[in-house]
């Protein structure tokens, strides 16, 4: 079978920048994009993905993610059925318990327990039902919609809910095999409990991703989203379930992490990614490096793979990724 590829964008520029690229994407064959929501250091989520719902007509449009805590469960619900009902049927619901969204309001992520209720109540919502959320019945007064719930999940708790109540799953691990076989047991664990199949739920792997023939340039300009990478897997992937000199970099760049720079490749953080952490987060270099990187994911299971790309050249990166490099993974 074929590995789909979606596009994932840090909306940190100008949103005109964005839709000719991503239209441009979708000509070339990319599935989705994934636009992340995270107000205080990012253009407005919902408004990137209405504007990219008018220049595409197939591509998924996904939250990359949003949260729990600082978008009340209408409001999501609402936000979805919209932008599903523009898009005929292409939104996904991206969701998680909320990083930089929350950190930089001084907010605390949501709980697990929270983040299930809130989705129940979501798609209770867009399904057209009144239900009852903190005391008070609430209804959304829109024709159904019903959009995937995706969760967005690096630990082994939240992969483990993901296996039991999501559509899919949006996991971010690294490029390392074991640390994505780390990722399917849990979300394989957590099927067993709902006795659904791993089958059942659409994997998608989020992955810091570049490739260009100038090398060090790229790798240079991956470290800024590899650096977002690096600092939820330190925080989220148990100790024990990665290599201890790894866990001792990934320590270092964590107290230096700077929120308000949240996925900047021109971060001061981006120096304390080492080629160690770059490559066992990220996939970046020239495309003869990445395409055995990818093939090598795409044999553990891989169907989906969601590359933010933020670089200082996105579309460049783009055509590279479809001219030179997802030929020869699917081939």
């Amino acid at each position: 079978m074929a590995v789909s590829f979606h596009i994932g964008i840090l909306p940190n520029r100008p949103l005109a920048d964005f839709v000719d690229w991503i239209a441009h994407a979708e000509e070339l064959g990319f599935a989705g994009v994934w636009v992340a929501d995270s107000q205080s250091v990012f253009r407005d989520a919902f408004i990137a993905l209405a504007l990219l719902a008018t220049r595409t007509r197939r591509m998924e449009l996904a939250t990359g993610v949003t949260n729990a805590v600082t978008r009340h469960p209408a409001v999501l619900a609402n936000n979805f059925a919209t932008l599903d009902e523009y898009a005929d049927g292409r939104a996904v619901l991206g969701i998680g318990v909320g990083e930089s969204a929350v950190n930089n309001i001084g907010r605390k992520p949501a709980s697990l327990q929270r983040m299930a209720e809130v989705i129940n109540v979501i798609r209770q919502l867009m399904a057209g039902e009144t239900v009852n959320f903190e005391g008070r019945d609430i209804k959304v007064s829109w024709p159904p919609r019903k959009a995937p719930v995706v969760i967005a999940c690096t630990g082994p708790k939240s992969l483990q809910l993901a296996g039991r109540i999501a559509d899919g799953v949006l996991f971010q691990v690294g490029a390392d095999y074991d640390l994505v076989r780390y990722a399917k047991k849990h979300i394989e664990i957590g099927a067993r409990q709902a006795n659904r199949n791993l089958s059942e739920i659409k994997l998608y792997q989020r992955l810091a991703f570049a490739a260009s023939e100038d090398r060090e340039q790229v790798r240079a300009e991956a470290r800024g989203y590899a650096a977002v990478a690096a600092r939820t897997i330190y925080k989220a992937v148990p100790r024990e379930d990665m290599p201890e000199d790894l866990w001792q970099e990934l320590k270092i760049m964590k107290e230096k992490y700077d929120y308000q720079q949240h996925g900047s490749m021109d971060a001061e953080h981006t120096e304390l990614v080492t080629d160690r952490i770059l490559d066992s987060v990220a996939i970046a270099g020239t495309p003869d490096e990445v395409i055995p990187r990818l093939r090598g994911l795409a044999d553990l299971g891989i169907e989906n793979f969601v590359l933010p790309i933020a670089t200082k050249h996105p579309d460049t990166i783009i055509e590279t990724l479809a001219e030179k490099v997802i030929p020869h993974v699917n081939s």
